[in-house]
């Protein structure tokens, strides 16, 4: 009888402490997989099969999870390759906190930041832009979904689309029209004489000088093709400055600052000395005698380069700053209203944009050339 208690207690001992190897092994098989390392692998060739089969069960438990894992994880790069793809900024913030979880190329170039962690870091950005929210839950927590659009720029680049089509159909239609009347007016001026000789003249000069005009305007429609390369910024503006000190009126200054010192921009350098020199014009009629305009231009952690032309002249009125890029608008006696128009068109073409800043506490004048 006590044989038969020592058998049994040593079979249940046996079995318990089976048992416990098979809880052991279990649960390292969990911890391991919670942690994310599927690099164990238990051993198959025991000699009892019992463990042989518990091994490769367990095992092949970890090779369905691993599966699963490398599933997911090549549909997340699925997702944000399309979410790279896409011109939308988008960003997936936690609803409670504000914490940025997820964000697209679109965003980072919209919001002209590397990195985005808060949505306080482009509170001040988003407002201008037309937003669209969606709401979901992520592993227990509310998040809210972000899509934001550039309704400006997009309606901007409609209008100048619409502004070239006309410009073009206007040209083309006094063209044909006035070009005849100057070859003709040249040749009868040749056989005329006396009073018929002054009449023609009158005609042939007011003729060419309408073809002048138009040919000037036809020039926002045909903005040469940019032709990029990298180039430093600072000789450049400080050639840009030597040109502003032919230009401003007595006892004006021109300063210089780039940050950083070899700061480089990738844009045709050619098209981009035509908007400063024009921006420059610009700032050099509107300070008086004494005043000072500015040449500055930095950077920032997204690699986005920025160019302002800075004025301390009279600030430029809002009813009259709303039309400023409008081609043909101007307020200058003998201006042509085409300088800002193409301006902006060689921004455009570069992939940039020019903003207008008014600063109306220093009472100063900002054209910022931005280059992405």
């Amino acid at each position: 009888m006590s044989a038969a208690v020592i058998v049994l207690a040593a079979a249940c001992l046996a079995l318990w402490r089976r048992c416990r190897k098979m809880a052991d092994k279990t649960a390292f098989l969990f911890d391991a997989l919670d942690n994310g390392d599927y690099a164990f692998r238990f051993s198959e060739s025991g000699r009892q099969h019992a463990d042989r089969l518990l091994n490769t069960s367990l095992n092949r438990i970890r090779d369905i999870l691993r599966h699963a894992r490398d599933e997911q994880i090549e549909r997340e790069k699925y997702f944000e390759l399309i979410l790279d793809s896409v011109d939308t900024a988008i960003l997936v913030t936690d609803e409670e906190r504000g914490l940025v979880l997820r964000y697209n190329k679109a965003a980072q170039k919209m919001l002209q930041r590397e990195v985005i962690t808060h949505i306080d870091q482009v509170k001040d950005k988003t407002a201008s832009l037309s937003a669209r929210t969606t709401y979901t839950t992520l592993k227990g927590r509310k998040v809210k979904i972000i899509a934001l659009s550039d309704i400006k720029s997009e309606l901007a680049d409609q209008e100048i689309e619409s502004w070239v089509k006309l410009i073009r159909v206007l040209t083309h239609e006094i063209m044909n029209t006035v070009t005849p009347i100057v070859s003709l007016s040249d040749t009868l001026l040749k056989q005329a004489e006396g009073e018929q000789r002054k009449g023609l003249r009158v005609i042939n000069s007011t003729a060419g000088e309408l073809v002048r005009f138009v040919e000037n305007y036809r020039k926002f429609t045909h903005v040469p093709t940019p032709q990029p390369a990298l180039f430093y910024v600072k000789p450049f503006l400080e050639r840009m400055q030597s040109l502003a000190r032919t230009l401003l009126k007595p006892g004006c200054t021109i300063d210089v600052s780039v940050t950083p010192e070899d700061l480089i921009v990738y844009a045709d350098e050619g098209l981009i000395s035509r908007v400063v020199t024009n921006l420059i014009k610009n700032a050099a009629e509107a300070v008086g005698e004494g005043g000072h305009v500015w040449l500055k231009a930095s950077t920032d952690d997204g690699d986005t380069v920025t160019i302002d032309i800075i004025d301390d002249g009279p600030l430029i009125p809002d009813d009259i700053a709303a039309h400023i890029f409008i081609p043909f608008f101007t307020t200058k006696k003998d201006g042509s209203g085409i300088g800002l128009s193409i301006s902006r068109q060689i921004m455009r073409a570069s992939g940039g944009f020019i903003t207008l800043v008014t600063d109306r506490d220093k009472g100063l004048t900002t054209l910022r050339l931005t280059f992405n």
